[in-house]
């Protein structure tokens, strides 16, 4: 019987070292286009005006004013929370709106999943609405 010399398999081949490196070139690239990208849609969208429109014990109703200046129409991540006058949370709410391009909107929120109730004759103090934009490994 014929001795027959079998080569060793799956053979192991290493990658070259300037495959790594545009690898490595690419992944920044896109990290630096998407911080860019997310700079300048934030630059386009402006939120104001910012206030509550009706509250009770289990709902508070959230007003605000949304612009987008810029040519076409987004798709926005909004993170709302509501504090009592001592500064703690009672509720917060992350949801997503859509504003058409060169528009300013009126629009409102309503919040019916609060931390604790409100107490009888308090009210909230503070609202704020931040974007939200996605980052490298998530929101």
């Amino acid at each position: 019987m014929p001795i027959v010399d079998r080569l060793e398999y799956p053979k192991k081949y290493k990658l070259k070292s300037a495959l790594v490196l545009l690898v490595a070139l690419a992944t920044l690239g896109g990290i630096i286009y998407m911080r860019l990208a997310n700079e300048a849609r934030a630059k386009k969208v402006t939120i104001q005006n910012v206030g509550f429109g009706d509250y009770d014990t289990n709902y508070i109703r959230i007003n605000y004013e949304i612009e987008n200046k810029g040519k076409k129409a987004q798709v926005l991540d909004l993170l709302a929370k509501v504090y009592d006058s001592d500064g703690e949370e009672i509720a917060s709410i992350f949801f997503r709106t859509e504003i058409k391009a060169h528009t300013r909107e009126y629009q409102s929120k309503y919040i019916d999943k609060l931390y604790r109730p409100l107490r009888s004759e308090e009210m909230p103090h503070k609202v704020t609405i931040v974007r939200r934009q996605r980052e490298l490994l998530g929101y």
